[in-house]
């Protein structure tokens, strides 16, 4: 029986590949407490790709979305917290309605039903039943149990012979499926296998549904629910096969962009404003141009070439578009007039990682008018190392950094050592300003200069006791510091379990940045280690009894 819990390349050629150390590494995997099940509700881009992928291209999807939630870094932890006010539901059931409406006109009919009622206007219960069957365990992500599907085949047939139309009842049935809680939230449940004593295991639909989700950002496809259904994810190696064939295929890469887009905070582009008078390279389609830049970088290391993450601070490939070109002020071929094609920066050019791409560079909502070194340093304690850092005091005065033009203090990090004195500010300041202050070579948009008000930038600074001239060698320390990578290590669990790491999990962390390591820091082996894992599969029964509580 299902317990739902609501709190507020192929196998074989893998398998060969490996080595007896990382079998007995496998092997030796950390026990761990596991953390709580959770319920989150589908993203907008999660509920549009779910639609697509289960009803095919070109449904339109009305409306609006209610706003995501960010909490402790991720957008995909926040989603457990969310809730669904009054006017959001009334969105969804509009969504639902003209969904519905879409996929059973008379032009898409024949691909969404695979029978065929002999009367168009008599109720056919066969067919409604087959119809509400499969389309409920595509967007529940699980089969319909008896009640379910007894449920909506009511609501199918009152509506058919009230309606005078079949297809009229199939679209109310339709409907009351897509406006359902089943299928708006990941609802997780856990399984009655045989497990320790304070430890449960996911059943395999929610299993299958983290998996999906984590590597895709999608709903589970067909396949994937056969093999959940089947019992093969409770067996390694049926587990293994599942996650290689998610894992290769071109969707993979889809899942790759959402969880950087989510670990870096790219939900911010959305109404970024800069002034233009002082910046009148700016506009809409820059940024969309700056976040595509990073987000094709990253995928041409990490997925195509299967680089090594840590690259990622000092690669000076990227792939270039003509109004990147011009911001970087760089010369490009005829084809990157028309789209994105491969570029190196010149060894000499003062551009490599992605701290000196444009997208980082820009991504600051608070300020329109400069540069903020202490933003950009809380960006890259927080994004790239795990490391929060406090919120400004209340009454801190502002005025001066805020003041550009100043006569005397003419350079960013001049103005900031006036926080640096002040007891309450220097702190703070003390970790985030010095790594911002290596990107003050770079304006607000991104461009590059050597001076502010006419007076020459200092971008040098110590991290980890090491001394740089700039970012470019700031990078370089941040390259082979372990913290970076297992801060990666640690997002990627949180994002898949949609969850913060739990004291029971340290030592099994430990054993992920070990992986992550004896894999050259490969990021399609860390999200694999981390699918694989059983500490992915693990909730805990007194998270799972806390929450039946409420």
């Amino acid at each position: 029986m299902r317990k739902f819990v609501i709190p507020s390349v192929s196998l074989a050629a893998l398998l060969a590949t490996w080595t007896v150390g990382e079998a007995v590494q496998a092997a030796t995997e950390p026990a761990t407490s596991g953390g709580a099940a959770t319920v989150r509700r589908l993203n907008p881009d999660q509920y549009r790709r779910s639609i697509e992928d289960i009803f095919g291209p070109g449904i339109k999807i009305p409306g609006r979305f209610e706003p995501d939630v960010r909490d402790e870094g991720l957008l995909a932890i926040g989603a457990s917290s969310v809730a669904v006010t009054p006017s959001g539901m009334e969105q969804y059931d509009l969504k639902a309605r003209e969904i519905a409406a879409q996929v059973l006109a008379e032009d898409r009919r024949k691909s969404a039903l695979a029978c065929e009622s002999p009367s168009p206007t008599a109720f056919d219960e066969a067919c409604a039943r087959q119809f509400i069957s499969k389309y409920g365990r595509l967007l529940f992500r699980r089969p319909l149990d008896d009640g379910e599907l007894s449920s909506v085949l009511t609501l199918t047939r009152l509506t058919a012979q009230k309606a005078g139309s079949f297809y009229k009842g199939l679209e109310f049935g339709l409907a009351r499926l897509l406006v359902s809680p089943n299928f708006l939230f990941r609802i997780e449940s856990t399984g009655s296998d045989p497990s320790p004593i304070n430890v449960q295991r996911l059943d395999d639909y929610s299993l299958a549904t983290r998996l999906s989700f984590l590597l895709w950002n999608a709903t589970p496809d067909a396949e994937l629910l056969d093999a959940a259904e089947k019992g093969e994810l409770r067996q390694e190696k049926g587990l293994a096969r599942q996650v290689e064939r998610l894992i290769t295929s071109p969707k993979f890469e889809q899942g790759v962009r959402a969880f950087f887009a989510d670990m870096f905070a790219f939900d911010q582009f959305s109404g970024l404003s800069k002034d233009p008078s002082i910046y009148p390279k700016f506009n809409a389609q820059l940024t969309r141009d700056a976040e595509e830049q990073t987000m094709l970088t990253i995928v041409d290391l990490l997925v195509t070439r299967k680089g090594d993450y840590r690259d990622l601070f000092t690669t000076k490939q990227t792939l270039m578009n003509r109004s990147m070109a011009a911001l970087y002020r760089v010369p490009v071929d005829n084809s990157a007039l028309t789209g994105w094609v491969p570029y190196t920066f010149a060894p000499d050019n003062p551009r490599a990682g992605i701290l000196t791409l444009a997208a980082f560079l820009m991504l600051d909502p608070s300020h329109e008018g400069r540069s903020s070194p202490t933003i950009r340093g809380k960006s890259v304690r927080e994004l790239f190392l795990c490391q929060k850092v406090p919120p400004a005091p209340a009454n801190v005065d502002f005025k001066l950094i805020q003041e550009t033009n100043h006569p005397v203090y003419k350079t960013a990090r001049e103005r900031l050592m006036i926080h640096q004195d002040n007891p309450p500010c220097a702190g703070c300041h003390a970790i985030t300003d010095p790594i911002g202050l290596a990107m003050e070579n770079y304006d607000a948009v991104g461009e590059f200069r050597t001076h502010e008000n006419g007076a020459l930038i200092d971008a040098s600074g110590k991290f980890e006791g090491k001394s740089y001239k700039n970012v470019i060698e700031l990078q370089k320390i941040l390259r082979n510091s372990p913290t970076v990578p297992n801060c990666v290590a640690q997002r990627v669990y949180e994002y898949g379990t949609g969850r913060t790491l739990t004291a029971g999990e340290r030592e099994w962390l430990k054993y992920l940045n070990a992986r992550f390591a004896s894999d050259r820091y490969a990021f399609p082996a860390l999200m694999r280690a981390v699918a694989t894992s059983k500490a992915f599969q693990n909730v805990s029964v007194s998270n799972l009894a806390a929450n039946q509580k409420h």
